[in-house]
């Protein structure tokens, strides 16, 4: 039997540090991509943005991306 990855998956770490996203969003799925880099791209099509915070990659959804209203 031989194993083989089938892809990664990408899903929002929330609008900031101590909150979760609140919809436990995830980029869907497309059988072409299998890297971080070609779901990120995915999510770039579907509105998520990529930010670095504390040194890391934090992917945001349409949701969290957007600044909370006063």
């Amino acid at each position: 039997m031989t194993a083989t990855p089938i892809g990664v998956e990408i899903s929002c770490d929330g609008p900031d540090e101590q909150t979760d996203c609140p919809e436990s969003a995830a980029v869907r799925a497309s059988f072409n991509s299998v890297t971080a880099r070609q779901v990120r791209a995915d999510g770039r099509d579907q509105g998520w943005t990529v930010r670095r915070r504390a040194g890391r990659l934090r992917d945001l959804c349409p949701t969290c991306r957007r600044p909370a209203s006063a």
